[in-house]
């Protein structure tokens, strides 16, 4: 199975264990969360394009999840610096409970040759996400902007060849200035790389299992900016 698929179906199984309650909390937790629809001609397809990942064309599985939040609620010491956001959200994503089972799955695959990638809570949360920047042998910065990083994941950041499932991440932080809020985002691209296919490379249970992982990190990102 692709390393990907298993650690998200592990991850969902275990979170399972909680029960209906958990279920209802789960929720009610990201009830805020809202899901905004993007093609592709939105930029973040531009990342595959110009690297030549999916080089087959084939379709993709994509989502886009947008928390806005009153930008008087922002932390004073983040506010004002639309990269210090940025940073703060993607630690809070990585860094927080919702990923605790895969840092965990993952950590599994740390040695000698990649012990140097982020892998602690601490260094996810005091990381700047530049470009180049690997964490836990799962994902790899490939581009920071004032209000966005985007990463690459899938597979191990050392596999730098066709995948056979591949994934582009946006992580993002957008201040509106005329309506005083900001607008956390995460935005998703799965695709097969490696070989032409015909259908979505991931199949229904587990899209369902992904869009309500992402609502989670989204929620867990925002939580460390508040």
């Amino acid at each position: 199975m692709r390393p990907i698929l298993q650690r998200l179906i592990q991850t969902a199984k275990i979170a399972a264990v909680g029960g209906t309650a958990t279920l209802s909390s789960f929720f009610i937790y990201t009830r805020n969360t809202k899901f905004t629809p993007i093609d592709d001609s939105d930029p973040i397809f531009r990342i595959a394009r110009e690297r030549n990942l999916n080089p087959h064309e084939n379709p993709t599985t994509h989502d886009f999840f947008i928390r806005r939040v009153p930008l008087g609620d922002i932390r004073s010491e983040v506010r004002d610096s639309p990269v210090k956001l940025t940073e703060a959200f993607c630690a809070g994503v990585w860094s927080n409970w919702g990923f605790a089972i895969q840092r965990a799955l993952s950590s599994r695959s740390q040695n000698e040759s990649n012990k140097s990638q982020l892998w602690t809570r601490d260094g996810l949360l005091s990381s700047k996400y530049n470009p180049g920047t690997l964490l836990m042998d799962s994902f790899e910065v490939l581009e920071k902007r004032d209000d966005g990083v985007i990463f690459r994941g899938g597979d191990s950041p050392s596999n730098k060849a066709l995948r056979p499932l591949d994934v582009i991440l946006e992580l993002s932080a957008t201040i509106k200035e005329d309506e005083q809020a900001v607008d956390f985002g995460f935005k998703s691209v799965f695709f097969a790389g490696d070989k032409r296919i015909e259908k979505p490379p991931m199949p229904g249970f587990v899209v369902w299992l992904h869009l309500q992982y992402a609502k989670l990190l989204l929620e867990n990102g925002v939580a460390n900016t508040i």
